[in-house]
């Protein structure tokens, strides 16, 4: 058995032992037993892949729950808690006890240096099991390698420079040897790429998934791929590529843990991992998600939206390149979805209404001419708050017979698709066809509106989350069937837009081959049907016609697209960081509507809360505990 079993989790002191002795497991036997069948050896590969983060949770992952998406009515209500990720979402991180701390665990974190030991433990005895096949260890052994990657990836997202942890440290470590240190992120990234490149490189890992009763979810090679070109991307933006800001942040012998020199070969790095991974995609056949179900009498218009609905909560379409199911979607399925009917109302368990999109995220949606609104020259954009009549071409979408906000008129398709908004329509197969939908109503007293202790604060709601086959009614009910999809980690689209940054940034002046995955995405959104491209679409209705023409104005078209494409699915809260534009989105006021109102006054904008985002926010707090145990760490930046 070998004896290198000290996690460097521990080594960095995250235990909650004193010494670093008193980790040793004290039943050797235990695990010399996890690798004497392969059932037991199965059963450790599962629970590696259980320290992977649930990116679908709104209190465990901080892109669902700490960004300026969503927010909640309160903290904690009678139905629901979210007292970790919304506390960071309003500016309350701290050092005594950090909010979702993965670093040491606690406070809805896991401790995932124990998991990255775990990870380790397997790979070293994996291959004394008795009854597998090399083949099926190999396979087994990539993917755990895989796992290892991700979590220090999740790692560096959050808190910068990391350990990185190559081996376990040996039982008879000395205490000095144990307490590790922070690496540069250009050191931890370049560590991390290696190991995924002996994952991709020999080819152990699937290719797609073929026993799909009992292996979708676990990581495929274009999955890897596509994983591996996010890191880069990330690597090469400027957070981590040329951050003057924390220029100062060195480590005992004076090394920069963040490089305050720009390279552009870092996106070059990332341009050609995406590339790579796009062509393993389609290959592997990957797609972009087109609606395939057995729905009768819809529109094309209906067609558009369930493809749209559908592409985040179908059962691993071929668009998904990875994603895990039965992970905390449930949950987030019932604090997004409003109540629709009087019995829906009385359904806490699926309709607790406290994930609620913000009134900044439903303005960023385009309009319906496929250009920002405060850009299009059709758009009244100044008075888009005022209440207007619904116009009857809209019958597939709002209530015609009801009143609503300028704003939500002549959106784009995902606006209506991933949205739900006072006299909107909510399509599901509650409802016989497309034109009788039913109808959400926000206002103080309806059945969407502020009647429960839950409510939505903003007068939004998140339908992209909700899928089209929840039926709640006193016949049926269709909830467990449907709530546990896998929630999206990486997907084509979000590939698309990544590779088009990286292109735009690798040149002086966009050109074909920028606009060409972008236009992909936008097609798919039903953008650009009357112009054809993008360039087209801006010159003839946006106030700043040439704006895709300049590598800046270009930047900006693709961030806000990936802001749109990707709301909802936890993307924005990295993004945002990795860009450094957190300074600017995360210092405005979170608003909605005033949804105290029961008449028209609903469509008032409202604001709800005010908070600041300071430089130290870019990186979590390591915790102080932590810090007295091992005298070699370093806090993170300005905490």
């Amino acid at each position: 058995m070998n004896k290198t079993i000290i996690s460097i989790g521990t080594a960095v002191l995250l235990a909650t032992s004193c010494s670093y002795l008193d980790i040793v497991p004290d039943n050797i036997a235990t695990m010399e037993m996890t690798f004497q069948t392969r059932t037991n050896a199965e059963k450790m590969l599962y629970t590696c892949y259980n320290y992977i983060p649930s990116t679908a949770s709104p209190w465990g992952n901080p892109g669902i729950g700490a960004s300026d998406e969503v927010w909640n009515c309160m903290e904690k209500t009678f139905y629901y808690t979210n007292e970790t990720a919304f506390r960071i979402a309003k500016g309350l991180q701290n050092t005594s006890d950090p909010y979702l701390n993965y670093w040491s665990g606690g406070q809805d974190g896991k401790n995932l240096f124990i998991g990255i030991r775990d990870c380790n433990i397997f790979l070293e005895n994996v291959d004394n099991v008795p009854d597998m096949t090399q083949t099926e260890k190999n396979r087994w052994k990539a993917e755990v390698k895989f796992i290892k990657a991700y979590l220090h990836i999740w790692l560096l997202q959050l808190y910068g420079p990391i350990p990185f942890v190559d081996k376990n440290i040996d039982v008879a470590a000395s205490p000095e040897e144990v307490k590790v240190v922070r690496e540069p992120v250009d050191q931890v990234v370049s560590k991390i790429v290696t190991l995924l490149d002996e994952v991709i490189n020999t080819k152990e890992l699937p290719d797609v998934i073929r026993v799909r009763d009992t292996e979708l979810g676990r990581i495929t090679r274009p999955g890897a791929m596509a994983i591996k070109a996010r890191l880069l991307t990330y690597a090469a933006s400027p957070l981590f590529n040329g951050n003057e800001d924390f220029a100062f942040y060195k480590d005992a012998n004076g090394v920069n843990l963040i490089n305050p020199t720009y390279d552009p070969k870092k996106w070059e790095t990332a341009r050609d991992a995406c590339k790579k991974a796009i062509d393993a995609a389609i290959a592997a056949g990957h797609d972009l998600y087109v609606f395939d179900e057995p729905v009768n009498n819809i529109s094309d218009t209906t067609f558009l939206e369930l493809t749209l609905r559908h592409t985040t909560t179908k059962k691993f379409g071929k668009e998904l390149l990875w994603g895990l199911g039965k992970r905390n979607t449930r949950d987030l399925l019932g604090i997004a979805r409003p109540a629709l009917t009087d019995y829906q109302y009385k359904d806490l368990g699926w309709c607790k209404m406290e994930h609620n999109p913000t009134l900044g995220v439903v303005e960023q949606f385009y309009t319906n001419h496929g250009v920002p609104i405060d850009e299009d020259k059709t758009y009244d954009y100044k008075n888009r708050y005022e209440v207007i009549d619904v116009p009857k071409d809209h019958f597939y979408y709002i209530d015609t017979t009801a009143r609503t906000a300028r704003l939500h008129v002549y959106r784009e398709p995902r606006f209506y698709a991933w949205v739900g908004f006072d006299n909107g329509k909510w399509f599901s197969m509650e409802v016989e066809d497309d034109k009788h939908s039913q109808v959400l109503h926000c206002k103080n007293g309806e059945l969407g509106g502020r009647t429960l202790q839950n409510y939505s604060i903003t007068g939004f709601y998140a339908k992209k989350l909700i899928p089209y086959e929840l039926v709640i009614t006193q016949a049926t009910h269709t909830g467990e069937l449907c709530a546990h999809y896998p929630f999206p980690i990486i997907r084509l689209a979000d590939l698309y837009l990544l590779y088009a940054e990286c292109l735009n940034e690798c040149k002086d002046t966009p050109d074909a081959e920028v606009y060409e995955y972008i236009q992909k995405v936008r097609d798919k959104a039903g953008l650009d049907k009357e112009t054809g491209s993008l360039v087209d679409t801006w010159a003839k209705y946006s106030s700043n016609p040439d704006k895709p023409k300049t590598k800046d104005g270009m930047r900006q078209i693709i961030q806000q697209e990936r802001m749109i494409e990707l709301c909802f699915e936890g993307q924005r809260f990295y993004d945002l960081r990795r860009w450094k534009l957190c300074m600017d989105y995360l210092n405005r006021p979170v608003m909605g509507w005033s949804v105290t109102e029961s008449d028209e006054t609903f469509y008032t904008p409202a604001y709800i809360y005010f908070r600041e985002f300071t430089p130290r926010d870019y990186f979590w707090p390591i915790k102080l505990d932590d810090l007295y145990r091992n005298n070699k760490l370093i806090q993170s930046p300005l905490w």
